[in-house]
């Protein structure tokens, strides 16, 4: 009787073990979602606008509601850590930086460094008389970077 109950427990510890190392495989893979989803997101959102801008409304807001939708699905495709919200909102914020404007602009058949004159991003570009080819690899990769090595 105490030889099953040995071999009870040492399956058990197994089991536990097997959990843990599965746990952490899953959140390394967490932080790559957290990548796929804002940046899915944020492509989206500005495909979206580009279609709205380019009087193709119906499916501007389609595309757009995808955008919002990818965001409410987050919470249930990952799992976030509530005290580092902070981390969420810079990495949100750096790859909008990185990818917005220019699927914007491409979807608009635009130049992709085109900057124009109603968007925050852009009235700073032109105020610093900067290049936005400099600033957007860098938030993007800023923003690739900060799951990887914060959260």
């Amino acid at each position: 009787m105490s030889i099953i109950f040995l071999v009870a427990n040492v399956y058990s510890q197994s089991d536990s073990l097997d959990i843990q190392i599965k746990s952490n495989k899953h959140k390394k893979y967490d932080n790559l979602v957290i990548v796929g989803i804002y940046a899915a997101s944020i492509i989206l959102n500005g495909v979206g606008d580009g279609l709205n801008n380019s009087n193709h409304k119906t499916a501007g807001h389609v595309v757009d509601a995808l955008s919002i939708g990818m965001l409410v699905a987050s919470p249930f495709l990952m799992d976030y850590d509530k005290k580092k919200w902070y981390w969420y909102l810079l990495t949100y914020t750096s790859l909008r930086i990185g990818l917005f404007d220019s699927t914007y602009n491409l979807t608009r058949r635009l130049p992709i460094g085109y900057t124009g004159t109603t968007s925050p991003t852009d009235k700073l570009y032109n105020f610093l008389g900067l290049d936005p080819a400099i600033p957007r690899p860098l938030f993007l990769g800023i923003g690739i970077v900060i799951p990887l090595t914060k959260l």
